[in-house]
């Protein structure tokens, strides 16, 4: 079964309606994205979907078998959790890290995991949710997405522009 382990708060971070609503309601900016996460799963029931939320009483919930939702400890952090769920996976290749955290990214990468920015999540959700139609903040996520390689002649333009390779 693939496997898909979200960092939430990161995820929420990145998207203006949930970071609304986290300043005035967590548990409602938590809702959204289990909702959001929720729309997938019905339409993918051969996927599981692991949600991590930093800090405990995250007050929501998922009816859905496949939607699994994780709150981290006192003093422990969403990270730890979503590198032991990667330690864990049995076939590290059928699961996929969604992030923009470079620290989990590297690490999943490195565990054989595929790996997926939070703003490509948003965007790719909400197309499948409202059947393909891109939202005005689904292409500023477009834009604002971190690159996910760099070529060969901009490491050289860069290393001409900042004097590396000297």
């Amino acid at each position: 079964m693939l496997h898909v382990i979200l960092d939430a708060h990161n995820i929420m971070h990145k998207d203006a309606t949930m970071k609304r609503q986290m300043d005035s309601s967590l548990t409602e900016a938590r809702q959204s994205l289990v909702y959001l996460v929720e729309g997938l799963a019905k339409k993918r029931p051969d996927v599981r979907y692991t949600i991590v939320f930093d800090g405990v009483n995250a007050a929501v919930l998922s009816p859905l078998t496949n939607v699994v939702i994780r709150e981290t400890r006192r003093f422990q952090e969403a990270d730890e959790i979503i590198k032991d769920l990667v330690r864990r996976e049995e076939r590290p290749h059928l699961a996929t890290v969604v992030s923009s955290d470079n620290e989990v990214h590297n690490f999943a990468k490195l565990s054989g995991c595929s790996v997926k920015s939070s703003e490509s999540f948003l965007r790719e959700a909400r197309a499948s949710v409202s059947g393909g139609k891109a939202s005005p903040q689904d292409k500023r996520l477009a834009v604002t997405d971190k690159p996910t390689h760099v070529s060969r002649s901009e490491i050289e333009a860069m290393k001409k522009l900042f004097g590396g390779g000297r």
